[in-house]
């Protein structure tokens, strides 16, 4: 492929889905100073865009007018091929479906500039299945984000059997330059890194709810006020190395390792039947049910600031 454009260099990026995930992303960029050339094929897409945008700016507390001139620089495109036409970069954000995708990404793979490096936000999707329909499979890769994109630090960089090595390299950089947390998956697995932990977290919940160990609302109290509280700045494994005190991860493998070994967790999924899902839809709403999802999500991202303004680094040396 083409030499790759230089950072610097980027003004404009394409920004393909405008669902949850595309406007967090479209907030990202218009913060970060580029020009934004939206597109979605939804009916009233646009007005729905808009609003996003303009919610989540408002609770980053962005003045009113400062919030006009970021919207100036978006764009609203007639087409996939039309959006991604000018672009530096494109950003894919539709359904995390394989089909719709892989049409996504084939058509602005078609129509992009040939040096221009094409990023799909799918959450566990194999980019080598997604590269399947695209005449330049090499300049695609995964560049998945977590919610709300605009604040959450973290995306994970994944590429398939045609990525080139230099295409992991830009997008990781890219993403860094603007602040993110970029870490290069080195296996192209379902769910990356981030979300096989989440979904393993969620399906030992699950357990506990059908079994009737814990309820709803005392597991999310439970990490929330527990091992939670540790996790905005320490993994699982700085938080074990922690817990053996001066002997480290030694120290603890010797004291706790057989623990590991107990029957702690269930592991494996849980049967989501009707039942269970009907069990946690009604906790769900008896306990969060009074609030709107505004009001929760100006909340979360209230305190998503308030964290990230006091956290300090991680101790352990940077690895991509």
């Amino acid at each position: 492929m083409p030499a790759l454009r230089d950072h610097n260099s980027l003004s404009r990026v394409a920004v393909i889905g405008a669902g949850l995930i595309g406007a967090g992303w479209a907030t990202q960029y218009l913060q970060a100073g580029f020009e934004v050339a939206a597109w979605d094929p939804a009916r009233g897409w646009r007005d729905r865009l808009c609003n996003q945008v303009r919610n989540a700016l408002a609770r980053l507390q962005v003045e009113p007018v400062r919030q006009a001139a970021l919207l100036q620089n978006m764009e609203f495109a007639g087409s996939c091929e039309e959006a991604v036409a000018g672009a530096d970069f494109v950003q894919e954000s539709g359904p995390e479906d394989a089909d719709i995708k892989r049409s996504l990404l084939a058509r602005a793979c078609a129509a992009a500039p040939a040096d221009v490096v094409i990023a799909s936000s799918t959450s566990g999707l194999s980019m080598t299945d997604l590269q399947a329909r695209c005449t330049a499979p090499s300049r695609l890769a995964v560049g998945h984000p977590f919610n709300p994109v605009y604040l959450m630090p973290l995306v994970e960089v994944a590429g398939g059997r045609h990525t080139s090595a230099e295409v992991i390299d830009w997008l990781a950089g890219f993403y860094r330059g603007m602040g993110k947390e970029a870490i290069v998956c080195r296996s192209e697995n379902m769910g990356f890194i981030a979300n096989r932990l989440q979904e393993a977290l969620f399906r030992e919940a699950l357990h506990m709810v059908a079994a009737g160990d814990a309820t709803v609302h005392q597991i999310d109290k439970a990490v929330c006020s527990g091992p939670g509280f540790r996790w905005a700045f320490m993994g699982p494994f700085l938080t074990y190395h922690a817990a053996g005190g001066r002997g480290g991860m030694r120290a603890f493998f010797e004291s706790f390792g057989e623990t590991l070994s107990q029957p702690y967790s269930r592991l494996s999924a849980p049967a989501l039947n009707r039942s269970l899902r009907d069990q946690v839809i009604r906790a769900c709403d008896a306990a969060y049910g009074r609030f709107s999802m505004e009001e929760i999500d100006e909340w979360r991202d209230s305190n998503l600031q308030v964290l990230k303004a006091g956290l300090r680094p991680n101790p352990g040396a940077p690895e991509g």
